[in-house]
C-alpha cells in the first residue's frame, strides 16, 4: 500500500515537473500567446459581426405600368418595409435583365396596367417579381421579405375593403394567426451563429497547437530527452494537455464576455454547465490534436493534417453552416461522429433555450466517450 503511494506521489510530481516547463515555454513563446489567445478573439469579434445571413437593404428596381393611386401605394408600402431600397424604372422592358446581371438590381418588380382597376373591383391582382438566383441565400430572403411586404399591403386593403361593406351591414368571416418566435423574438442569425463560433474557434486554436506540440519536441531534439526521463506516456500526454485546457478555459470566458458584452446575446442557461460541457469539448479536440501529432513528423504536416482532414470536415458536417437535417442520408451518418456537432447542439440550447442536463445529457455522453476513445487511442 506504501509504496502504491509512494508511486503516485512520483507520478504527480513528474506530471508537476512537466507541467511547469510546458507554462513556462508556452509563457516565452509570445507568438504561441498570440495564436492562443489574441487571435481567437479578434476572430470571433469579425467573423461575429461577418457571419450573418439576415438580409437587409436590398436594391428593388420598380417598373410601374400602372400609374395609378394602388400602384404607388404599393410602390410606398415596399419601402416603408424596411428591407428595400427603391429605384424606379423607366425605358424599354427589355433592359430589365441587364440590371440584374450587372447587380445594381437585385429584384425586379413589375406593376401590370390594370393594377389597381383590379383592386378597386376587389378583384386579385398580380405582380411579376423577378430575383438574382446566383446567389440561393439572398433569392430566397428576397422573395420571402417581398412577399412579406406584399401580405402587409393586401391585408391593409382588406381591412380597408372590410370595413366598407361592414358600414353596408355585410360582415365576412376571417381567419388569422397570431404568430409569436420563441427564444429569438426578432429571428435574428446572429444569435444561432455567434454562440456557435465559440466552438468551432475551440476547436481551431487548441486542435490546431496540440497537434504540433509534440512534432515540435521531434524537431527540436528533445523529445529523446523526454524518452529517456522516468515519465510515463500517460504522465507525458496529461503534461502536455493541461496546459491548453488552461488555455482552452480562458478563451471561453474570454468568448463569453464578447458574445454577452459585445454581440448582447442572451445566456439563458447555466454557466457552470456551459464549462462543464466545455472540458469535455476539450477532451476530444486535445485528443485530436495529440492523436495528428502521433501520426506526421513535421510542424507542417500536422498544420495539413489537421486542417484539410480534421478541421474543415467538423466544421461542415457539424451543422455549424449547413443544417445536418438538410443533408443527404449518408452523410447524417458520417454527421453523427463529429463531436463538434454535439457541442454546438449545448451551446446554442444554454445560450438560447435555457436547456439543462436533462435535456443536454445525451450529446454530453457522446463528447465524453469522444474524448476518451481518442485519448486512449492517442495515448497508445
Amino acid at each position: 500500500m506504501e509504496d502504491k503511494k509512494s508511486d503516485m506521489n512520483a507520478s504527480f510530481h513528474r506530471i508537476r515537473v512537466l507541467l511547469a516547463k510546458e507554462l513556462a515555454q508556452i509563457r516565452r513563446d509570445r507568438s504561441l500567446i498570440g495564436i492562443l489567445i489574441v487571435a481567437p478573439v479578434f476572430q470571433l469579434l469579425v467573423m461575429g459581426f461577418a457571419a450573418n445571413t439576415d438580409i437587409r437593404d436590398i436594391h428593388i428596381a420598380v417598373r410601374d405600368n400602372d400609374h395609378s393611386y394602388q400602384s404607388r401605394d404599393y410602390v410606398r408600402s415596399l419601402g416603408a418595409s424596411g428591407y428595400f431600397k427603391i429605384t424606379p424604372l423607366a425605358g424599354p422592358e427589355a433592359l430589365d435583365g441587364a440590371l440584374l446581371v450587372s447587380g445594381k438590381a437585385g429584384l425586379i418588380v413589375t406593376i401590370p396596367p390594370n393594377f389597381g382597376a383590379q383592386l378597386l373591383k376587389l378583384q386579385p391582382a398580380t405582380v411579376q417579381a423577378l430575383v438574382d438566383g446566383s446567389d440561393s441565400n439572398f433569392g430566397v430572403n428576397g422573395l420571402n421579405y417581398l412577399q412579406k411586404a406584399t401580405r402587409l399591403f393586401s391585408t391593409r386593403n382588406i381591412r380597408l375593403a372590410t370595413a366598407e361593406l361592414a358600414r353596408r351591414g355585410i360582415h365576412l368571416p376571417s381567419v388569422e394567426a397570431e404568430s409569436r418566435a420563441w427564444y429569438n423574438p426578432h429571428l435574428l442569425s446572429r444569435y444561432y451563429m455567434v454562440p456557435a463560433l465559440m466552438g468551432v474557434l475551440l476547436l481551431v486554436t487548441t486542435m490546431l497547437v496540440t497537434s504540433m506540440s509534440l512534432v515540435k519536441e521531434r524537431e527540436d531534439g528533445t523529445m529523446e530527452q523526454l524518452i529517456v526521463t522516468p515519465l510515463r506516456p500517460v504522465e507525458l500526454m496529461i503534461g502536455k494537455l493541461l496546459p491548453f485546457v488552461l488555455i482552452g478555459f480562458i478563451e471561453v470566458t474570454l468568448a463569453l464576455g464578447i458574445i454577452l458584452g459585445v454581440f448582447g446575446i442572451p445566456l439563458r442557461g447555466s454557466v457552470l454547465l456551459l464549462y462543464l460541457f466545455s472540458g469535455l469539448f476539450l477532451l476530444t479536440t486535445l485528443g485530436m490534436g495529440l492523436f495528428v501529432s502521433t501520426l506526421v513528423k513535421t510542424q507542417q504536416q500536422a498544420m495539413m493534417v489537421a486542417s484539410f482532414f480534421v478541421l474543415m470536415p467538423f466544421v461542415l458536417l457539424s451543422g455549424f453552416i449547413f443544417p445536418v437535417e438538410n443533408m443527404p442520408a449518408s452523410m447524417q451518418v458520417l454527421a453523427a461522429f463529429i463531436p463538434l456537432k454535439y457541442y454546438l447542439e449545448i451551446v446554442r440550447g444554454i445560450f438560447l433555450k435555457g436547456t439543462g442536463w436533462s435535456e443536454l445529457w445525451s450529446p454530453a455522453l457522446v463528447l465524453l466517450l469522444w474524448g476518451l476513445a481518442i485519448l486512449t487511442i492517442a495515448s497508445l
